[in-house]
């Protein structure tokens, strides 16, 4: 079984659930993740999981506010199985936020985490890690690594590679898990395309040094979709990672399926 981790859907941004439904057909992945996006609603997904309650997962975004754990509660109640945490949300480091991590805990909600490299790299993070440790949270977009490129080659600077070791550090949690993109987040498109596939390898090593520490045991893989389809295209995201060679057949079973099943299903 193939799970894609993160996909997003809607009727005002990006595409209805239906046009992620046939990339999922034509590329054989059987359950998907949508995950909430700024500005919208979370009615369009919970419509989506009412139609395919046996194919789709939901972490929907609530208001920061007084009611913030009441929302938790009835989305909850609804079937999501996580909440979409913002980093820049300034409360979130504090007591107020440190509590509305352990609850989502409380509830078996994981902690779907959006943030910079500077954000995850932090030590606030960390002392969320620490303080809500029996929380589930997970880091988006390998922790938004890929926005430290140079414009020539799009290898990750020497600031970035540093900053991304601190979040590797942060391995040592076990309550923390890290989602792995499409090859296209992480490099340049090739001057010459293959009829494979038209990645041959992380050029950073980026996803090598994250399987060394996380071990695949905390580590899922996410499309991006649709944004993923103004650049490498969906089977090409899901393809590139797959045949990438650090990764054994137990390592792909865990990335693709076990770990994304006992987090979300």
């Amino acid at each position: 079984m193939i799970i894609d981790t993160h996909c997003h859907a809607g009727i005002n941004w990006f595409e209805p659930l239906e046009m992620l439904l046939a990339q999922m057909e034509l590329n054989n992945v059987q359950r998907a993740v949508l995950i909430q996006h700024y500005g919208s609603g979370n009615e369009y997904i919970f419509d989506c999981l009412k139609k395919y309650p046996n194919k789709l997962s939901v972490v929907p975004i609530i208001k920061w506010g007084n009611k913030k754990l009441h929302q938790v509660e009835e989305v909850k109640r609804n079937g999501a199985s996580g909440i979409r945490v913002y980093l820049d949300y300034e409360e979130l480091f504090l007591s107020p936020g440190i509590e509305f991590c352990k609850f989502l805990g409380d509830l078996n909600l994981v902690a779907s985490v959006a943030g910079t490299l500077d954000q995850f790299s932090s030590s606030g993070f960390k002392k969320l890690l620490e303080e809500a440790g029996d929380t589930n949270f997970i880091i988006e977009h390998l922790a938004g690594v890929g926005e430290y490129t140079t414009h020539k080659n799009k290898h990750v600077n020497s600031e970035g590679l540093l900053k991304y070791d601190a979040v590797l550090d942060l391995s040592r949690f076990e309550n923390l898990y890290i989602k792995i993109p499409g090859l296209g987040e992480l490099n340049n498109r090739p001057p010459s395309l293959s009829n494979d596939m038209p990645f041959n390898s992380d050029s950073n090593n980026l996803i090598k040094m994250t399987l060394d520490a996380f071990g695949s045991s905390h580590m899922m893989w996410g499309s991006d979709f649709p944004p993923v389809s103004n650049r490498e295209g969906y089977r090409s995201a899901l393809e590139g990672v797959k045949k990438l060679e650090i990764f054994t057949e137990e390592d792909k079973e865990n990335i693709f399926n076990l770990v994304p099943m006992k987090l979300f299903f």
